[in-house]
């Protein structure tokens, strides 16, 4: 019971702040452009507010130096990571998303060891922030463009949902592998 409270608390955090952070700059958007942000159709067809770019002050009162890392760069992403598969009806990638996270839910709470539960948990709820996006819109809401000065640019937009699914994955693999040594160590010895 420990294990369930502490695994779907890091969930709903994971979660709640991909939706929050989603719904305050969609917020400053519908301040400045109108509620016609909350259209993923809407604007990619009507008013090109899909790419508009924010600035640092408009969304946290300053740069504090973020502007050399980070662009907040709005997008609607009606695919998967870098786009892919925006071919596909919004219904069809929903429901392959759930029935993704419920295996995962249950992996989580029935099958998996000790070091896959913190970056499962992080996955489902990235996932989740993701998913809610879909439900409500029909499209991805992705805004954080990565870069190094003027001298590179990550070449996909993404937002914390996709942070906390990029990070489980990676501590994911981290763990497997540390975990995979020293079974061959003790199997060894």
């Amino acid at each position: 019971m420990k294990n369930i409270i502490k695994y779907t608390s890091i969930i709903l955090l994971c979660f709640a702040l991909d939706f929050c952070s989603k719904q305050y700059l969609l917020n400053l958007l519908a301040d400045k452009y109108g509620d016609i942000v909350f259209n993923p159709n809407a604007i990619c067809a009507k008013c090109n507010i899909n790419g508009v770019i924010a600035s640092w002050s408009d969304i946290i009162g300053g740069d504090y130096g973020l502007s050399n890392l980070f662009n907040i760069h709005f997008v609607w992403n009606s695919g998967v990571s870098f786009s892919a598969f925006n071919f596909i009806m919004p219904i069809v990638l929903s429901v392959l998303t759930a029935l993704i996270i419920v295996w995962l839910i249950y992996y989580l709470f029935k099958k998996s060891l000790s070091y896959e539960r913190l970056p499962i948990a992080m996955i489902i709820g990235g996932a989740l922030g993701n998913l809610c996006d879909r439900i409500r819109f029909g499209a991805v809401v992705d805004f954080i463009q990565w870069h190094i000065g003027g001298l590179w640019t990550f070449p996909a937009i993404f937002n914390v949902g996709d942070m906390f699914i990029t990070f489980g994955v990676c501590l994911y693999l981290i763990n497997m592998f540390i975990n995979r040594k020293k079974c061959l160590r003790r199997i060894g010895e």
